[in-house]
């Protein structure tokens, strides 16, 4: 029986070998879009494994780095135990980065989540994080996914302004928990460098903004931007959008805002879903000529347009705006807004078609 043994455990080894053979022997874009559905932890096993598992491990144009399962991983563990695997975890971290960068692989996509403890000083964790950002920009970076989670006391990032001058950079998606965004204004410099992007897409989620001037300085000085999605935004009372590349504008939740100006001469989608608490006054102000698609659910607010919405296609709409409004092929309102709006003999020019 012991004879036997032997050689079903040969067998068996020489069966995972052949299929891991036949893994590393698909065409490398295969071989990296299977690789980026794989948890850290299991890329740094696959890596050990052979010359060539290293080698698509380290040139694999997509990276997602996250330490949020390692740290509940480490909810157990003493203080001690929790630093020590920290440190061990940041350091292969830095090593996989530093490797990819000198070895001239290019970044099409990056995703970071980043838990800050308690137990480390908040400052080198920033510049950790920091660091990471730039090889990954000088690596070429196309799209970055950003999430940032602090724990306890709520913490600040600066927004490096390397970032934001990254030529290559197109699509950026931000992402913080109880983590206080800062946005580089863009007068600062580095070696007389201003601000330039060909950034295309901005996604911002719960993002924390103390600075409204400097963010929409930012804003209109990205002159390659298109789409700009602003989601439960937090810690300004105002904001106004000066741009006139952007052609989709949303905004999501954004409770706490008292004021929206809106200046986008090429914009062509607006999406507006803003509630708040009763009994505080808001104001809208959209200078929008050329909107194609209107979309707007939320509380009544003061309401000021400059100009008309001439090529208007479509509108979808959930309170009294309609006064701007002078020519349209679909016009969608919701049951309440006819039941109410109806009395008030709003419609004195045809619709049509008008669908409810």
């Amino acid at each position: 029986m012991a004879r036997r043994g032997r050689p079903r455990k040969l067998a068996k080894t020489m069966g995972e070998l052949q299929v891991i053979d036949v893994f590393t022997n698909f065409p490398d874009p295969i071989v990296h879009r299977i690789l980026k559905l794989l948890p850290l932890k299991d890329l740094s096993r696959l890596s050990c494994v052979s010359r060539r598992c290293r080698e698509l491990c380290i040139s694999n144009p997509y990276l997602s780095v996250s330490n949020i399962h390692y740290t509940e991983e480490s909810g157990q563990l003493d203080q001690i135990d929790k630093l020590l695997n920290r440190f061990h975890f940041n350091n292969f971290v830095g090593r996989l980065l530093t490797r990819r960068f000198c070895s001239g692989v290019k970044t099409q996509t990056f995703c970071l989540q980043w838990f800050f403890e308690e137990i480390l000083k908040a400052d080198d964790e920033r510049y950790m994080v920091c660091t990471w950002l730039y090889n990954a920009i000088n690596s070429g970076l196309q799209r970055l996914q950003l999430e940032l989670t602090a724990k306890g006391i709520t913490q600040s990032f600066d927004l490096p302004l390397a970032l934001l001058s990254c030529n290559s950079l197109t699509h950026l998606n931000v992402k913080c928990y109880n983590v206080i965004l800062k946005f580089p204004s863009s007068t600062l410099s580095a070696g007389n460098c201003a601000i330039t992007t060909m950034l295309q897409s901005l996604i911002l989620d719960c993002v924390r903004i103390e600075d409204e001037y400097y963010f929409g300085e930012c804003i209109s000085n990205f002159k390659s931007l298109k789409e700009l999605y602003l989601k439960r935004i937090s810690g300004t009372k105002s904001m106004s959008i000066n741009s006139s590349t952007i052609t989709q504008l949303r905004f999501q939740n954004c409770s706490e805002l008292m004021e929206i100006n809106i200046s986008a001469e090429n914009l062509r989608l607006l999406k507006l879903i803003w509630f708040f608490a009763g009994g505080t006054r808001r104001s809208l102000k959209i200078s929008a000529p050329n909107l194609e698609k209107f979309y707007w659910m939320g509380h009544v607010v003061d309401y000021n347009c400059v100009g008309d919405f001439s090529l208007l296609l479509r509108a979808e709409i959930g309170l009294l705006v309609l006064h701007s409004i002078r020519r349209v092929e679909s016009l969608v309102l919701t049951n309440k807004f006819v039941q109410v709006k109806i009395k008030l003999l709003l419609f004195y020019k045809s619709y049509i078609p008008l669908r409810v």
